[in-house]
Protein backbone atom coordinates (compact mmCIF):
# COMPACT_ATOMS: atom_id res chain seq x y z
CA UNK A 1 0.00 0.00 0.00
CA UNK A 2 1.57 3.60 -0.86
CA UNK A 3 1.13 6.73 1.21
CA UNK A 4 -1.30 8.05 -1.30
CA UNK A 5 -3.63 5.36 -1.43
CA UNK A 6 -3.51 6.22 2.63
CA UNK A 7 -4.45 9.49 1.73
CA UNK A 8 -7.29 9.67 -0.37
CA UNK A 9 -10.18 10.28 0.61
CA UNK A 10 -8.84 12.03 3.71
CA UNK A 11 -10.27 15.54 4.26
CA UNK A 12 -8.88 18.18 7.57
CA UNK A 13 -11.37 17.34 10.32
CA UNK A 14 -13.56 21.10 10.61
CA UNK A 15 -12.68 21.21 14.26
CA UNK A 16 -8.98 20.92 14.09
CA UNK A 17 -7.50 24.67 13.95
CA UNK A 18 -5.28 23.90 10.59
CA UNK A 19 -2.33 25.97 11.77
CA UNK A 20 -1.46 24.32 14.66
CA UNK A 21 -2.21 20.58 13.49
CA UNK A 22 -0.20 17.71 12.46
CA UNK A 23 -0.91 14.37 10.85
CA UNK A 24 -0.12 11.35 12.44
CA UNK A 25 -0.10 7.59 10.79
CA UNK A 26 -2.75 5.59 13.69
CA UNK A 27 -0.67 1.93 13.97
CA UNK A 28 -1.11 -1.25 15.57
CA UNK A 29 1.23 -2.78 17.62
CA UNK A 30 -0.11 -5.92 19.83
CA UNK A 31 -3.06 -4.52 21.34
CA UNK A 32 -2.06 -0.71 20.84
CA UNK A 33 -2.87 1.90 18.75
CA UNK A 34 0.18 4.55 18.58
CA UNK A 35 0.39 7.43 16.20
CA UNK A 36 3.83 8.52 14.50
CA UNK A 37 4.18 11.74 12.44
CA UNK A 38 3.08 11.58 8.79
CA UNK A 39 6.33 13.43 7.80
CA UNK A 40 8.43 10.52 8.93
CA UNK A 41 6.35 8.10 6.60
CA UNK A 42 7.68 7.49 3.06
CA UNK A 43 5.85 4.40 2.37
CA UNK A 44 3.69 1.64 3.57
CA UNK A 45 4.34 -1.71 2.52
CA UNK A 46 2.78 -4.85 2.50
CA UNK A 47 5.30 -7.24 4.45
CA UNK A 48 7.59 -9.32 1.78
CA UNK A 49 11.08 -11.07 1.34
CA UNK A 50 13.14 -10.28 4.47
CA UNK A 51 16.65 -11.66 4.32
CA UNK A 52 17.21 -11.82 8.39
CA UNK A 53 20.94 -11.16 9.75
CA UNK A 54 22.92 -13.40 12.29
CA UNK A 55 23.98 -12.27 15.17
CA UNK A 56 21.26 -9.51 15.78
CA UNK A 57 18.89 -9.19 18.36
CA UNK A 58 15.04 -9.88 18.14
CA UNK A 59 13.90 -6.54 17.05
CA UNK A 60 16.10 -6.87 14.02
CA UNK A 61 13.93 -8.76 11.83
CA UNK A 62 16.39 -8.96 8.91
CA UNK A 63 16.50 -6.17 5.88
CA UNK A 64 14.45 -5.69 2.68
CA UNK A 65 15.47 -4.59 -1.03
CA UNK A 66 13.49 -1.78 -1.79
CA UNK A 67 14.13 -0.63 -5.21
CA UNK A 68 17.78 -1.41 -5.12
CA UNK A 69 18.69 0.35 -1.69
CA UNK A 70 19.27 -2.02 1.14
CA UNK A 71 16.72 -1.21 4.11
CA UNK A 72 16.82 -2.73 7.58
CA UNK A 73 13.55 -3.73 8.90
CA UNK A 74 13.09 -3.27 12.76
CA UNK A 75 9.92 -5.36 14.53
CA UNK A 76 8.23 -2.06 16.64
CA UNK A 77 6.69 -5.06 19.04
CA UNK A 78 10.11 -6.24 19.85
CA UNK A 79 12.08 -2.91 20.31
CA UNK A 80 9.27 -2.15 22.68
CA UNK A 81 10.91 -5.58 25.03
CA UNK A 82 7.37 -7.59 23.93
CA UNK A 83 7.55 -10.91 21.56
CA UNK A 84 8.13 -10.29 18.11
CA UNK A 85 5.11 -9.67 16.34
CA UNK A 86 3.35 -12.66 14.49
CA UNK A 87 2.90 -11.40 10.83
CA UNK A 88 -0.66 -11.77 9.96
CA UNK A 89 -2.35 -10.05 6.58
CA UNK A 90 -2.86 -6.67 7.59
CA UNK A 91 0.97 -6.13 8.96
CA UNK A 92 2.34 -3.78 7.09
CA UNK A 93 6.34 -2.26 6.79
CA UNK A 94 6.19 1.60 7.77
CA UNK A 95 9.24 2.96 5.73
CA UNK A 96 10.33 5.91 8.04
CA UNK A 97 13.18 8.59 7.67
CA UNK A 98 14.25 9.98 10.30
CA UNK A 99 15.09 13.67 11.15
CA UNK A 100 18.42 13.07 12.79
CA UNK A 101 21.51 13.06 10.39
CA UNK A 102 24.66 12.30 11.09
CA UNK A 103 27.59 11.82 8.27
CA UNK A 104 25.65 8.64 6.38
CA UNK A 105 22.42 11.16 6.13
CA UNK A 106 18.83 10.48 7.33
CA UNK A 107 18.15 6.53 8.41
CA UNK A 108 16.08 5.30 6.64
CA UNK A 109 14.35 2.03 8.01
CA UNK A 110 11.11 -1.00 7.30
CA UNK A 111 9.21 -0.50 10.74
CA UNK A 112 7.30 -3.92 11.22
CA UNK A 113 3.90 -3.06 12.71
CA UNK A 114 0.80 -5.38 13.05
CA UNK A 115 -1.78 -3.02 10.76
CA UNK A 116 -2.37 0.53 9.77
CA UNK A 117 -5.43 2.44 10.28
CA UNK A 118 -5.75 6.14 9.05
CA UNK A 119 -3.95 9.21 9.39
CA UNK A 120 -5.76 11.89 11.52
CA UNK A 121 -5.09 15.59 12.52
CA UNK A 122 -3.77 16.37 15.78
CA UNK A 123 -3.71 20.09 16.90
CA UNK A 124 -0.51 21.06 18.81
CA UNK A 125 -2.76 22.27 22.24
CA UNK A 126 -4.46 18.50 22.18
CA UNK A 127 -1.01 16.64 22.92
CA UNK A 128 -0.07 16.64 26.82
CA UNK A 129 3.45 15.00 27.87
CA UNK A 130 3.91 11.99 28.63
CA UNK A 131 2.71 10.57 32.45
CA UNK A 132 5.51 9.63 34.53
CA UNK A 133 3.77 6.48 35.40
CA UNK A 134 1.33 3.99 33.16
CA UNK A 135 3.26 3.80 29.91
CA UNK A 136 3.43 0.21 28.73
CA UNK A 137 7.00 1.31 26.53
CA UNK A 138 9.40 2.78 27.89
CA UNK A 139 8.88 6.93 28.18
CA UNK A 140 11.61 8.20 26.45
CA UNK A 141 9.73 6.23 23.24
CA UNK A 142 6.61 8.60 23.55
CA UNK A 143 6.72 12.45 22.30
CA UNK A 144 3.50 12.85 24.00
CA UNK A 145 -0.67 11.54 24.25
CA UNK A 146 -3.36 13.05 22.57
CA UNK A 147 -7.06 11.90 22.63
CA UNK A 148 -8.80 11.80 19.12
CA UNK A 149 -11.68 10.38 18.09
CA UNK A 150 -12.56 8.95 21.33
CA UNK A 151 -9.20 7.16 22.75
CA UNK A 152 -6.04 7.85 23.91
CA UNK A 153 -3.04 8.01 21.26
CA UNK A 154 0.56 7.78 22.18
CA UNK A 155 2.32 9.46 20.07
CA UNK A 156 5.80 8.02 19.18
CA UNK A 157 9.52 9.82 19.15
CA UNK A 158 10.75 7.63 15.81
CA UNK A 159 13.83 9.65 16.24
CA UNK A 160 14.78 7.97 19.37
CA UNK A 161 13.14 4.61 18.68
CA UNK A 162 15.39 4.51 15.42
CA UNK A 163 17.97 6.09 16.66
CA UNK A 164 20.92 4.96 14.94
CA UNK A 165 23.54 4.97 17.72
CA UNK A 166 21.16 3.44 20.22
CA UNK A 167 20.58 0.18 18.11
CA UNK A 168 24.21 0.34 16.94
CA UNK A 169 24.92 0.02 21.37
CA UNK A 170 22.26 -3.20 21.80
CA UNK A 171 23.11 -5.02 18.08
CA UNK A 172 26.73 -4.54 19.68
CA UNK A 173 25.43 -6.09 23.19
CA UNK A 174 23.38 -8.54 22.01
CA UNK A 175 26.75 -10.38 19.76
CA UNK A 176 28.87 -10.05 23.00
CA UNK A 177 25.96 -12.86 24.21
Amino acid sequence: MNLPAVLDGISPSNDVNLSSARQYLCLAVGKETYAVGIDMVREILEVGRMTPLPLTPEFVRGVMNLRGAVVPVIDLKARFGAEPAVIGRRSSVVIVETDHQDQDGPLVVGVLVDGVSEVLEIAEQDIEPVPALGTRIPREFLQGMAKAKGILLSILDADRILERESMATLIAGHMAH
